[in-house]
């Protein structure tokens, strides 16, 4: 996979390339911005592109190099993912060995699909911190001369993941680089990370993605109906893994789910809404709560923008939105929108979800119905 493998993000290749052709590559790159959005896909290209034996701005795929590295096999590309915890694991084990057989595995399976598409996500039960064990790994090889490649690069996805103890071992690491060692962490969470850890790094925040781009990937890789594909474009919001998420799924389901949430919601009854939200906390983990929230966002989007041209014709032939947009003329949906980005934030920090939906409930209520009692 080359750069133009890479969904978007032009500015941020741009400037991978050029550090490369320069020979300016910084010892530590923080790629931040929401989920699904390609940030791991742009390191893990990153750092085949560094170890390529052409030594070009770009890999070139067909060196022994680069065929290793798309596969995850480079001796010197080491990718670091949170783990569970070992049996009875102790201070300087090995991360990987004190796991049990299946665990190891679902490992094994979960990096072979990373390496046969860099968009998938790596999801391993009862992994939710990347260990302190793993970081003293990452310290001692470092600290080793490259086996075949010009660096010894470390990929740290979900850099957030690390507790305080990994992130202030790691800190020391950034604090005094070495030579041959680049470290690329990614993240959909920055602000969870260290400032000090941040300020080490170069920042290059990775934009979402435009609806057009998701739209192409989604016809060209995934095999979508161009229809179905630009329905999911334009409520991924931006993110072209929850775009993906939508065409595997029943997106018009999807739909009905948030136009039933949000019927509750104005209706104001507080026991069917409990239920509701219940149900749904129950239905999704909290990594896919933020995507559901996002589509909410973009259906309340979709109810402005046809607030503000009644004569939208793909909007208007949505009669739920035409309905809603006719009962409620004075909703005050851009706040709306804003107030969903509050309760993304809340899931970021770890609020409890119940809470975040329940808040979120009263806040969307007072902005939809109480507006229509001010007129």
């Amino acid at each position: 996979m080359a750069w133009t493998a890479i969904i978007g993000q032009e500015r941020v290749k741009e400037l991978l390339r050029k550090a490369i052709a320069r020979r300016s590559v910084a010892h530590a790159y923080l790629f931040h911005g929401q989920e699904g959005i390609g940030k791991d896909a742009i390191a893990l290209e990153f750092a085949k592109a560094l170890q390529c034996e052409r030594g070009t701005d770009e890999a070139c795929d067909a060196c022994s190099s680069c065929a290793k590295a798309a596969k995850l096999r480079h001796p010197d590309i080491r990718i670091i993912v949170p783990l569970p915890t070992g049996k009875a694991e102790e201070s300087g084990d090995d991360p990987i060995r004190t796991l049990d057989e299946d665990t190891v595995d679902i490992i094994r399976e979960q990096l072979d699909a990373k390496a046969a598409d860099p968009y998938n996500e790596i999801t391993i039960p009862k992994a939710q911190f990347i260990k302190i064990n793993s970081v003293r790994d990452l310290k001692r090889e470092s600290s080793m001369s490259p086996v075949e490649g010009r660096y010894k690069v470390f990929v740290i996805l979900r850099a957030d993941a690390m507790n305080q103890e990994s992130a202030n071992s790691l800190l020391k690491t950034l604090e005094e680089p070495l030579e041959n060692a680049v470290l690329l962490l990614t993240t959909a969470y920055r602000e969870r990370l260290l400032a000090t850890l941040q300020s080490r790094c170069q920042q290059l925040e990775c934009s979402p993605l435009q609806e057009s781009e998701i739209c192409a990937a989604l016809v060209e890789r995934d095999g979508a109906e161009t229809h179905v594909a630009t329905d999911a474009a334009r409520l991924a919001d931006g993110s072209y893994r929850q775009a993906r998420r939508l065409i595997g799924g029943d997106l018009a389901e999807e739909r009905k789910e948030i136009v039933r949430f949000l019927r509750l919601v104005v209706a104001g009854k507080v026991l069917p809404l409990a239920a509701e939200i219940e149900r749904l906390v129950s239905s999704y983990d909290r990594r896919q709560w933020e995507e559901w929230l996002s589509l909410l966002q973009t259906w309340l989007r979709d109810a402005m923008l046809l607030q503000t041209d009644p004569a939208h014709a793909r909007l208007a032939a949505d009669e739920t939105l035409l309905s809603f947009s006719q009962r409620y003329p004075t909703a005050r949906l851009q706040e709306a929108v804003a107030t969903v980005d509050g309760a993304i934030a809340d899931l970021r920090r770890n609020v409890y979800i119940p809470l975040i939906l329940t808040t979120l409930s009263q806040q969307l209520r007072h902005l939809v119905v109480s507006s229509l009692r001010s007129t």
